[in-house]
C-alpha cells in the first residue's frame, strides 16, 4: 500500500471518529452505534494491513542480512504490488549478484591456491602488520613448516633470523632485497623480497624462494673441471717445453738427447690421450653420437678383449679369465667394448704382478650382469663414492705414473647409463675391487 493510500485511510478514520462524537453529543445513539461498528471494522482492517506490511518489511530485512552473511534463504514474495514488490525484487537481484560474485571469488581463490601450490618456488606473503598471510606448499617443504601458519610471525614459521631481518628491510623500503642461504640439509636457497605496493602506504611484503642447489653444484663442478683440466694439461706441457728447450743445446750427447726426446714423446702421448678422453666425454654427455642399441654377445666381446690384451697381462704377470655365460644384452657394441676395455685397463694398472683379473657373466631379473674383478690394491671406503667423478684419483701420484687421465671411470659411468644400465663398485683395501655392470637383456627373437 502506498503512502498516499495510507494517509487517506488515516484521514478518513479521523473524520469518522469526529462524526461519531458529534452524533453522540446530539443524542443519536443508534446512528452512533452503527458508526462504532464501522469504525471497529475499519480499525481491524487497518491493523491487518499494517501487520502485513510489518511482516513484509521483516522479510526484506532478513533477506538483506542473509545476502550480507551468505546464508541460504528462501526467495521473497515478489508478487507484492507496489513499492514492496519492487523492493523484494531488488533484494533478490542483489542477493543473486552477491552469490554469483562470491562463487567467482571462491573459484579464483581455488585457482590461485592451485597455482601457488604447484610452483617449484616457495612463496611467502606477509600483511602490513608483518604477520604471515600465505605460505604455499613449496615454502612449507623448504622450512618444514606444517600446520596453521596464518597470523604467525615469519620467524615462527621459517626459523631463520637472516630471512626475518631481510623481510624487515624489504618492508621498510620500496627496494627489492635478495639474499642467499644454505639450509640444514645443504640445500641452497635464493630469496627475493619486496613490499607491495612499492610506493605509498605498504599493504604487505611478498618473498619468493628459489632452490639453486643444482645450479651451485654445477658451478662448483665447472670450476673443479676447469682447475683439473688446467692442472692435467700443465704437467705434460711443462715437461715438453722444458725438455724441448734443453734439446736446443747442441752440446748434448746423443744418448741424453734420445732420452729427452723419449720424455717429450711420452708426455705428448699423455696429452693426446687426455684430449681424446675429454672429447669422448663431451660427445657422450652431449649425445652427439646416439647409441645404436642392438643384441650384443657380451661373452664373445669380453673374450675378444681378453685375447687382445693378453700380451699386456703377460708382461705384468697377471692371470686373466672369463667365467659364466648369459643371453645377449641390449647395448651399443662399440660403447660396451669401450666400457670393458676401460675396466680391464684399470684393473691391470692397480693389480700387482702375480695377481688375477676375472670377467664374470650372469643374468638375473631381466638384466645381464658383467663383473670385472681384480685382486689389486683396492679402494679406500672414503673414495669409493667418488671414483666415477671426472679427474678423481685415489692415488694421484701412482695414477699419473701409470699414464691415467682420470676420465676412464667417468666415461664408463656415462656410457653405461646411456645404455639404460647401472654400474657399481665393491672393494676392500689390499684384497681387490669388483666393478659390476647391469644392462637390459635383448628381447628374444620371434
Amino acid at each position: 500500500m502506498s503512502f498516499r493510500v495510507r494517509f487517506m485511510v488515516a484521514v478518513s478514520m479521523t473524520a469518522l471518529a469526529a462524526w461519531l462524537a458529534a452524533e453522540l453529543i446530539a443524542g443519536r445513539q443508534g446512528v452512533a452505534v452503527r458508526g462504532l461498528v464501522v469504525l471497529g471494522v475499519s480499525a481491524a482492517f487497518a491493523h491487518a494491513i499494517a501487520q502485513r506490511h510489518v511482516r513484509s518489511l521483516d522479510a526484506v530485512r532478513a533477506a538483506l542480512e542473509g545476502a550480507l552473511s551468505g546464508a541460504v534463504r528462501a526467495r521473497l514474495e515478489r508478487s507484492e504490488p507496489g513499492a514492496l514488490g519492487a523492493l523484494a525484487r531488488a533484494v533478490d537481484a542483489v542477493d543473486a549478484a552477491l552469490r554469483a560474485r562470491g562463487a567467482q571469488a571462491a573459484a579464483e581463490r581455488e585457482r590461485l591456491e592451485a597455482v601457488l601450490n604447484g610452483m617449484v618456488e616457495g612463496v611467502l606473503v606477509l600483511g602490513a602488520d608483518g604477520r604471515v598471510q600465505l605460505a604455499n606448499a613449496r615454502l612449507r617443504e623448504f622450512f618444514q613448516a606444517w600446520g596453521e601458519v596464518g597470523g604467525r610471525g615469519p620467524l615462527e614459521v621459517i626459523r631463520h633470523p637472516i630471512i626475518d631481518a631481510a623481510l624487515e628491510r624489504a618492508a621498510a623500503s620500496g627496494d627489492p632485497v635478495s639474499i642467499e642461504l644454505v639450509l640444514a640439509d645443504d640445500r641452497c636457497l635464493e630469496m627475493h623480497a619486496r613490499r607491495f605496493p612499492s610506493e605509498g602506504e605498504a599493504q604487505g611484503t611478498v618473498a619468493v624462494f628459489h632452490d639453486v642447489s643444482e645450479i651451485r653444484r654445477l658451478e662448483n663442478h665447472r670450476r673443479d673441471f676447469v682447475a683439473n683440466v688446467s692442472h692435467e694439461l700443465r704437467t705434460p706441457l711443462t715437461a715438453i717445453q722444458g725438455f724441448a728447450e734443453t734439446l736446443q743445446d747442441d752440446s748434448l750427447e746423443p744418448a741424453r738427447r734420445r732420452q729427452y726426446v723419449d720424455v717429450i714423446v711420452r708426455n705428448a702421448e699423455r696429452l693426446r690421450a687426455l684430449i681424446e678422453d675429454l672429447l669422448e666425454l663431451s660427445r657422450i654427455e652431449g649425445r652427439m653420437h646416439p647409441l645404436a642399441l642392438e643384441p650384443v654377445d657380451a661373452a664373445a666381446l669380453a673374450g675378444s678383449l681378453l685375447r687382445d690384451m693378453r700380451p699386456r697381462f703377460d708382461a705384468c704377470k697377471l692371470a686373466a679369465s672369463l667365467t659364466g655365460s648369459a643371453p645377449a644384452a641390449l647395448a651399443d657394441r662399440r660403447a660396451l667394448e669401450q666400457v670393458l676395455q676401460n675396466l680391464l685397463d684399470n684393473a691391470a694398472k692397480y693389480t700387482e704382478p702375480g695377481g688375477r683379473i676375472e670377467v664374470r657373466l650372469a643374468s638375473d631379473a631381466g638384466k645381464l650382469r658383467i663383473e670385472v674383478a681384480d685382486t689389486g690394491i683396492g679402494i679406500p671406503e672414503f673414495d669409493r663414492a667418488r671414483v666415477f667423478e671426472r679427474f678423481y684419483r685415489v692415488d694421484k701420484a701412482r695414477s699419473r705414473d701409470l699414464g691415467g687421465t682420470g676420465l676412464g671411470l667417468s666415461i664408463v659411468k656415462h656410457l653405461v647409463q646411456a645404455m639404460d644400465g647401472d654400474v657399481f663398485v665393491v672393494s676392500s683395501e689390499g684384497v681387490g675391487t669388483t666393478f659390476s655392470i647391469a644392462l637390459p637383456l635383448a628381447p628374444p627373437r620371434g
